[in-house]
């Protein structure tokens, strides 16, 4: 399964509402399963807040339950999703990513290793 990355955007929101924020969307281990990274970024103007999630229904529901506890209605946050091949996880050690579709074969020792003794060329 592809990897999705979350931009969410909220615009002028006053120092009680971002406490809230940064107390319902933590960036250490409070994190709910299936999200691997979360950082906030405050800006004069905006919060932004960039999650990786290795499970999409899961990615919904927080947003709706941080909607409900900011009280927020259906436009906000303003949100970006993009989907990036499951290749990428290998950078968070909390995911294992999917097996190759190929087996790579365990390395040879040189005493394994056929000699030809057929000149080439």
């Amino acid at each position: 399964m592809p990897l999705l990355v979350l931009h969410m955007r909220w615009n002028d929101l006053d120092e009680e509402r971002y406490a809230v924020l940064r107390d319902s969307l933590p960036e250490d281990d409070g994190r709910p399963q299936g999200c691997l990274s979360r950082r906030h970024v405050r800006r004069p103007r905006a919060v932004m807040v960039y999650e990786v999630w290795d499970d999409g229904p899961a990615a919904e529901e927080e947003l709706a339950r941080v909607r409900a506890v900011l009280g927020a209605g259906a436009e906000e946050p303003q949100r970006a999703v993009f989907s990036v091949p499951d290749l990428y996880a290998a950078g968070f050690p909390a995911r294992k990513p999917a097996a190759a579709a190929v087996p790579i074969p365990a390395p040879r020792s040189p005493a394994e290793t056929p000699v030809s003794l057929t000149p080439v060329g």
